[in-house]
This record gives structure tokens, C-alpha cells and sequence, in this order.
């Protein structure tokens, strides 16, 4: 069967609708009793400027071409760092996440980056579980760089309980 969906670059008229993605996207949330997720901001405007500019922002788009996903890229300490990957639900089960992280990895691996991070909830069907089978690994604690620590500190700070919060990595 056809892949009923592309990946391409984001446009700049994209941005805010990449932001209501986002959104969308975290409602499945609640079928995990983990609300704290609805409340938190999606990715800051700038932040999608800066990456689609640098040609790190993809998004999925339907035969319609209506954006049903997206995935941005950034760097953390000489890492790339995948910030972000959002499908919306109904379009979840035909392989849009695992594509948009290819697409990503093979952007950084032509950038020169040997790894990919990540930082995702552990414990939740979608997340931990579902990088590992894309080839991440989790990163133990006593592993994490200054800038890891970092994230961990802005993700308590936004919210996030860091109990149920992994780093894992990807070699490219």
C-alpha cells in the first residue's frame, strides 16, 4: 500500500499551525492521567523559526496536503537533539512518527552529528517504548552531561515530573 502522506520541509506560514499540532497531539495525554501534558506550551514560535530556517522542521502532511505531524531538530551540547514529534491522532498507526524521525536522523547525520538525543516520558506506550524499538536507548543518569542536567531542570520547571522523564540516545 501507498504512503498516504509526505514529509517535507515546514513553511513559515506553518508555524502556528505546527503549534495547534502540537496540542492536539498531547490529548491522547488523558488516557494516561497525565494532565500536567495539556497545560504545558508547545514550541515556542522562535524556536520553529530558528529550526525551519536551519532546515530542521518537517512536517507530515496528508494527500490534502493538511500538516498531520511534525518533528523539530535542534542541537544540545555538539548532540542533535530531536525537541519535538507530534502526530495527530487520528493520523497515529501508519508510520508518520517513524518517518519523521528518520527524516530527522538522516538530517543530522549529514550535518556531521554521530548521535541523536532525546527526552520523553518513560512508562507511556508511545514514548519510551516506541523509541526503543526506533534503536534509542535510555541514557542513565549517572551518564548526563551539564546540558542534559539542564534539560531535566527546565523540564521540572515546566512542569514536567522528572520521574517519569528518560533521555535516550540514538547513535547515527
Amino acid at each position: 500500500m501507498a504512503r498516504s502522506y509526505t514529509i517535507r520541509p515546514a513553511r513559515r506560514d506553518e508555524l502556528r499551525t505546527v503549534q495547534r499540532l502540537e496540542n492536539e497531539a498531547d490529548l491522547v495525554f488523558r488516557r494516561v492521567a497525565m494532565p500536567w501534558v495539556l497545560a504545558m506550551q508547545p514550541a515556542q514560535l522562535r524556536l520553529l523559526a530558528e529550526a525551519r530556517r536551519r532546515g530542521w522542521l518537517w512536517v507530515a502532511a496528508d494527500g490534502a496536503n493538511r500538516t498531520i505531524g511534525f518533528a523539530l531538530l535542534t542541537t544540545l551540547d555538539g548532540e542533535a537533539y530531536l525537541h519535538q514529534v507530534s502526530v495527530l491522532p487520528r493520523a497515529v498507526g501508519r508510520g508518520i512518527g517513524s518517518a519523521l524521525i528518520e527524516t530527522a536522523c538522516a538530517a543530522a547525520r549529514a550535518a556531521g552529528y554521530r548521535t541523536l538525543l532525546l527526552s520523553t516520558y518513560s512508562g507511556v506506550p508511545w514514548n519510551e517504548p516506541w523509541y526503543v524499538r526506533r534503536g534509542f536507548a535510555t541514557v542513565p543518569t549517572g551518564a548526563y552531561t551539564r546540558a542534559m542536567r539542564d534539560v531535566r531542570h527546565t523540564e521540572k520547571r515546566l512542569g514536567h515530573p522528572l520521574w517519569r522523564r528518560v533521555l535516550m540516545r540514538r547513535p547515527l
